[in-house]
């Protein structure tokens, strides 16, 4: 939880929305951060070690491969369900134990590499898209013939990477701005800045997010591109997400794109997503499937605590022989780096140096103390009078 992307931003709007239908959701992240703190001052405990609850959940909602594991071991008779996020990053690889009783896919694009990729059973997939909280991003003035203002909307992008779409906007008179933590804008309140622009190049939650305040959206990212969403596709780029991103991202692709756009049309995409993606209707399917994964977890007389086990073994299995291919995190051993100081800049000391250190400071400020104890106070001289002068 030390950054906004997607999943962040996920489990901080899906907790306050249980807060407000009267559940008590604990979030669990072994890193903590800014948006930590929101959900702080939302009223909702946030714990770094899964030994500070001392209540057993009645689901285990994870997000992760790590932490979902380490929740379903450590609260070992409660249920859960896992969400993939991604179609290729290694922290969305699922766990496969049997207390998963729902494996929940944000796009098709997830759920084919849950079915098809890890075997998971198609019974056990289903697909929900990433809602749009309606409360707070509301509908944008209606969008002018052509667009004057536009915005890149990134996680992932940086200043090189957004250059095509830089080029594109300027040959249309379109004035661009960009949106992102490489860009050195981390936006915490895009529903007060999405309904300033008409144009929008996003992807995901970002790009939902601005087809529901009634921006007309470009689907892409550093990954590639799609196309302008109109009416007719909005449901296939709903669905499909990432893989919709074929195309290279070049400056003649997207001036096409930003030629088809069309303000009529884009109401009618804002329409579609707010009957569609929004919060209460998302979230609301969300419950159902924890209170039916609760209700067959209290059925089954199945379950095997060994084979829990020896999905632990395969898991550690796949922990090692992954490492090598897993870009995001830290490397399990950083390399040695060789630090070096200029001329003018003393390093400070470590290791036995420090206490070396630190025990001369403290011995003279004990000699310190020791002298004004033993040593007498110095007796003020008598003041000297000055002679008197005749009048």
């Amino acid at each position: 939880m030390t950054s906004r992307s997607g999943t962040e931003m996920y489990v901080y709007d899906l907790a306050r929305n249980l807060i407000q239908r009267g559940h008590r959701p604990i979030v669990y992240t072994p890193d903590m951060g800014e948006v930590t703190d929101e959900l702080r001052r939302n009223s909702i405990p946030v714990v770094d070690r899964l030994e500070k609850i001392r209540e057993t959940p009645d689901v285990i909602h994870g997000h992760h491969t790590l932490q979902t594991t380490a929740a379903l071991l450590h609260f070992p008779k409660t249920p859960g369900i896992f969400l993939c996020h991604d179609f290729d990053a290694w922290h969305d690889t699922p766990p496969k134990f049997d207390r998963i009783g729902r494996y929940v896919a944000v796009d098709q694009t997830c759920a084919d590499r849950l079915a098809h990729g890890e075997g998971i059973e198609l019974e056990r997939i289903q697909i929900l898209t990433n809602p749009v909280d309606l409360n707070l991003f509301q509908p944008r003035r209606p969008l002018p013939e052509k667009p004057k203002r536009a915005v890149v909307f990134s996680s992932y992008g940086t200043p090189e990477s957004i250059q095509p779409i830089r080029e594109a906007c300027s040959q249309q008179g379109i004035r661009l701005d960009a949106i992102g933590s490489n860009f050195g804008d981390v936006c915490r309140d895009p529903y007060t800045r999405l309904p300033q622009y008409d144009l929008v190049f996003a992807k995901g939650r970002c790009a939902r997010e601005a087809m529901a305040v009634g921006c007309a959206t470009i689907y892409c990212d550093v990954f590639g591109m799609s196309s302008l969403v109109t009416a007719e596709d909005v449901v296939y780029l709903n669905q499909l997400g990432r893989r919709t991103l074929a195309s290279p991202l070049t400056t003649g692709r997207l001036v096409a794109e930003i030629q088809r756009y069309n303000a009529a049309d884009a109401a009618k995409v804002t329409q579609y997503i707010r009957q569609n993606n929004s919060t209460d209707s998302i979230y609301g399917q969300l419950i159902n499937i924890y209170e039916e994964v609760i209700e067959a977890y209290q059925k089954r007389t199945d379950l095997d605590p060994l084979d829990e086990i020896r999905e632990m073994a395969r898991m550690a299995e796949w922990w090692h022989l992954t490492r090598s291919q897993r870009t995001a995190g830290p490397p399990l051993v950083r390399p040695h780096v060789p630090v070096t100081f200029p001329a003018s800049v003393e390093p400070k000391p470590r290791g036995l140096q420090y206490l070396k250190h630190r025990g001369k400071r403290l011995w003279r400020s004990i000699k310190k103390r020791v002298r004004r104890v033993t040593q007498p106070p110095a007796v003020p001289a008598p003041p000297v009078e000055a002679p008197k002068q005749a009048a």
